[in-house]
């Protein structure tokens, strides 16, 4: 009777297993802090994607993902360059995997701030965000219009950049950081 029960429960780990996700490489595009460069640089960035086949569009949500590049002086260079995860901007994205799910794409800045240590206009970073989902967006969402969730002191300036972004050819840049 004991080995049953053992037999039963390894059965129902191996089960469970067997549901859970892969994870996988995955490529996003991030907007990151040219440092003494002076611009944003919009970059392809390779992230481990623990939930590669969970059905989200999960480049879409890594866009906002901590990026701490490799570095030769590990001991002064451990900050944090991606735009997006410093100054709060994340992006939802429905889940593709689900036939019923509406086809959403979401802004959520409602804990927007630039920090301090950042000189970038903060037109600059929601653009660069932008454009980085106009980068990584499958095509299923391609023409997905993308919705707001900010603060009121910010829902104005950001729904004209959003609208303005709505309305633009996806298939063209919307934002270079360089001119």
């Amino acid at each position: 009777m004991k080995l049953l029960l053992v037999i039963i429960a390894l059965l129902g780990i191996w089960v469970h297993g067997a549901g859970a996700g892969e994870s996988a490489l995955t490529t996003t595009f991030q907007p990151l802090d040219g440092l003494g460069s002076g611009h944003i640089v919009i970059t392809a960035v390779t992230c481990h994607d623990w939930y590669a086949h969970s059905g989200p569009a999960t480049a879409v949500g890594l866009i906002s993902a901590v990026n701490v590049p490799p570095t030769n002086n590990r001991k002064e260079a451990t900050e944090d360059l991606n735009l997006a995860s410093m100054c709060g901007v994340r992006f939802l994205a429905s889940d593709l995997g689900d036939p019923q799910a509406p086809l959403e794409l979401t802004m959520e800045v409602t804990r927007f701030a630039i920090p301090a240590r950042v000189d970038h206009p903060k037109e600059y970073v929601i653009r660069a965000c932008l454009e980085c989902l106009r980068r990584c967006l499958p095509e299923k969402l391609r023409q997905t219009p993308v919705t707001v969730q900010a603060a009121e002191e910010n829902r104005g300036w950001m729904g004209e950049i959003v609208r303005e972004f709505n309305a633009h050819d996806r298939s063209r840049v919307f934002f270079n950081p360089r001119q």
